[in-house]
């Protein structure tokens, strides 16, 4: 009788283990189910963008999906970022605009509360139409080659010897502790220049700007909402609640709105709930983020936008 139980103890503990990672995925079937028969809300995606952009793996993925969910009408970029890597902002743009041109019929609206710059703005113009409160900061187009630290002289001072072996003339291009010299500066410099080149021409032909006024909106200024929108690189001031009328309007809801965010799992819930070995992308991508932010580049040899 003893062994009886025992084993079917254990029975019951391998049916738990078996069964268990399928909870989360029940869990959400049966949340889909209920949404889409029971609940008369219209389901809105929210994709935060906040702080410096450096990895765009974890919003490229999310963004896909939301554009693939017929149950997701809209989708609310809501922005809070001060810029980034130059390429990290070019891919989330091309990648919203990939999926604009596969689904044209789903609007994309960015929200901005604070700041909107640089590659945030260049994000932002991928939207539809953009809604800033009066006060926010919008702009600072331009790139850069983010902490080019020239050291040579101070180990001159302190008598130390420093040399670096290459191949390749311009291999040693910001290198700290080697002179740059005219030819390179003159390289780096038509490097910026056709990666701001690429910007001005995202910028202007998604808010219908003329690249030859450039000048006025891209010579890396910063603007207050207000007067971003009289150079028109912004469609109208307001907040969450003008947010909520033009979404309405441009995928013309009727019902009361629910709002869909990405989903934020722990890491060991994500380890057994995870439907896609891309689902840690969101922790791995937060921590890139995280720590570039920190180290606000000052390693990373990136053109900053």
């Amino acid at each position: 009788m003893d062994i009886l139980r025992a084993f079917r103890s254990f029975f019951m503990l391998i049916l738990f283990f078996m069964f268990f990672p399928l909870i989360p995925v029940l869990t959400k079937n049966l949340k889909t189910f209920y949404f889409r028969h029971f609940d008369p809300r219209t389901q809105v995606a929210v994709v935060p963008i906040r702080g410096f952009l450096y990895d765009s793996a974890y919003l490229t993925k999310h963004i896909r999906r939301f554009f693939e969910n017929n149950d997701i009408k809209a989708i609310l970029l809501k922005i809070e970022c001060p810029g980034g890597a130059s390429g990290t902002g070019q891919a989330i743009f091309s990648e919203i605009r990939h999926f604009k041109k596969i689904y044209p019929t789903k609007p994309v609206i960015a929200l901005v509360e604070n700041i909107c710059a640089s590659g945030g703005y260049y994000v932002a113009s991928a939207a539809d139409y953009i809604i800033a409160p009066p006060s926010a900061l919008i702009g600072s187009i331009g790139a850069r080659f983010g902490y080019l630290f020239q050291l040579q002289e101070l180990l001159q001072d302190y008598k130390i010897q420093y040399k670096a072996i290459k191949a390749g003339t311009y291999k040693n291009v910001a290198d700290p502790f080697v002179g740059i010299t005219e030819q390179e500066v003159a390289m780096l410099q038509s490097v910026l220049d056709d990666t701001y080149q690429q910007f001005i021409v995202d910028i202007s032909q998604q808010r219908k700007l003329a690249p030859t006024q450039s000048y006025e909106w891209a010579d890396g200024k910063i603007f207050t909402a207000r007067q971003a929108k009289k150079l028109g690189l912004i469609d109208q001031l307001g907040s969450i609640s003008v947010a909520k009328k033009v979404i309405k309007e441009k995928a013309l809801i009727e019902t009361n709105i629910k709002w869909v965010k990405p989903p934020q799992k722990s890491g060991w819930f994500n380890l057994i709930s995870s439907d896609s070995s891309d689902d840690n992308d969101e922790l791995s991508s937060n921590l890139v983020n995280a720590i570039c932010a920190t180290l606000e580049n000052r390693y990373l040899k990136k053109i900053i936008y």
